[in-house]
């Protein structure tokens, strides 16, 4: 009986992050250790019908959709290098597709090279390579750091977080081979320092986390420009992090520890119409079903 009250308190207390949203929109991806480790699911674009994809005692990370929908890749990290993995979004099938000597992989669009980093976590050198690590190509000197890269839409240039001469992160371009490098974003240091880059669907965009001391809010981007807006102000201890577009470029995922603990959000791209879709079920369902549970436990004991 004990261990049934701790797995229910376990599974109302999830915390769910790392979304990304499918490429016809109707499907979310996320990390979340709801049943006591750190594995994959898919949610309906509501919040409904949650498939968990991934059983393992491993921390799978970075996931994303392959370009038609049907598979959602993830790489787990240990001993210097990634395994790469591409698992069926409807559940079962997992594969392991690559190996890199290095962390943090993120997979271009058509599912052929992938960016991973190098050096230590304050020098990194940011390696473009094919799946298997095959034909790399270094594209950072190990200077500074280089984190979360993420290609654009069209291949052409890189967006990643950077850190200037004075320690602050900020958003930087560069162009795909590694040149041209120049800083986006140039927040004031009030709002927070600009982190995680995640392109809209025509590329004219980047939706960015911006992290003060206390709280963190989801901004928009003008990728030519870097005119910035921030989307649904606050002035609590929120973290909005970890943005994700739709396919439409209307609406924005994000992970929110808005409702106490970390769960998927969704927003439009003006930053209205909040809402969230995971880590919302309804309290008192379970609360009856644990009680029906515990009657039927109890039941058992008195026959006994």
């Amino acid at each position: 009986m004990q261990a049934l009250i701790a797995v229910v308190a376990m599974s109302m207390a999830a915390d769910d992050h790392f979304p990304v949203v499918s490429p016809d929109g109707s499907r979310i991806a996320f990390l979340s250790e709801r049943d006591g480790t750190e594995d994959l699911y898919v949610m309906a674009s509501d919040g409904s019908h949650v498939l968990r994809l991934t059983r393992t005692p491993e921390v799978e990370s970075q996931p994303s959709w392959a370009a038609d929908g049907k598979a959602i890749r993830f790489s787990v990290w240990g001993k210097d290098s990634s395994r790469i993995y591409a698992v069926d979004a409807e559940g079962g099938n997992v594969n392991e597709i690559g190996k890199v000597q290095g962390r943090s992989v993120a997979i271009s669009a058509d599912g052929k090279r992938d960016l991973h980093a190098l050096g230590t976590w304050t020098a990194v050198q940011l390696i473009e390579s094919d799946l298997d690590g095959s034909h790399p190509r270094q594209l950072s000197d190990g200077s500074s750091v280089v984190w979360s890269p993420r290609w654009s839409p069209d291949g052409k240039t890189i967006a990643f977080t950077g850190r200037d001469g004075r320690g602050i992160l900020h958003i930087y371009l560069m162009d795909a081979d590694g040149s041209k490098v120049r800083q986006l974003t140039h927040f004031d240091p009030a709002d927070g320092q600009a982190q995680c880059p995640a392109w809209s669907p025509d590329g004219r965009q980047l939706a960015v986390q911006a992290n003060t001391k206390d709280s963190a809010h989801v901004w928009v981007v003008d990728a030519k420009s870097g005119a910035a807006r921030k989307l649904a102000p606050h002035s609590q201890a929120f973290l909005d992090e970890l943005p994700s577009w739709f396919p439409d470029g209307k609406r924005i995922a994000f992970q929110s520890n808005r409702g106490g603990r970390m769960a998927i959000w969704v927003m439009s791209v003006e930053g209205s119409g909040l809402l969230q879709l995971s880590g919302r079920a309804d309290q008192n369902a379970v609360l009856d079903s644990v009680q029906t549970a515990l009657d039927a436990a109890t039941s058992q004991e008195v026959r006994r």
